[in-house]
């Protein structure tokens, strides 16, 4: 019994330094992993470009029952309509269900008209294809004009 108990103590060393190899292992490659994903992230968000900023402020209202100077945020791709999912909803007898969608890219704000029967205008010229935008354009659906301010 003596002579075979050095030899089990070898075994259970053996398992001991096996399993601690394994979980080692482990632990290294999600290290691994996770400073992996970091660096992606890392690198999407510095190739994103500047983060979008840009609100309507409403210049003249039409019949739509909007306040003069009401401010809507916009979103990286915002849809002006008078349908209920439309991002700025204006209920207004000129405005179609989705009349136009205002996108940011990274060089800036765009205006495209989304087949409005009554079209969009950006400082009195109507847009027939994506047209981009700067800080104090006007832009008309129908009667309502809502001006773009930083």
């Amino acid at each position: 019994m003596m002579g075979s108990l050095p030899f089990e103590w070898f075994v259970l060393l053996l398992r001991v330094v096996f399993i601690f190899l394994l979980y080692f292992f482990l632990f290294q490659v999600i290290r691994v992993i996770l400073r992996e994903m970091q660096l992606h992230a890392a690198g999407a968000r510095a190739s994103r470009g500047p983060e979008p900023v840009g609100h309507l402020i409403v210049k003249a209202p039409g019949s739509s029952g909007l306040r003069p100077g009401a401010r809507f945020p916009l979103e990286p791709v915002t849809v002006i309509g008078r349908h209920p999912r439309a991002t700025i909803r204006i209920d207004d007898g000129f405005v179609s269900s989705e009349h136009a969608q205002i996108t940011w890219t990274n060089d800036g704000w765009w205006v495209a008209d989304l087949d409005s029967t009554n079209g969009t205008m950006v400082n009195g010229k109507r847009v027939t294809v994506p047209t981009g935008l700067r800080y104090g354009d006007v832009i008309e659906l129908g009667d309502v004009q809502l001006q773009l301010v930083p």
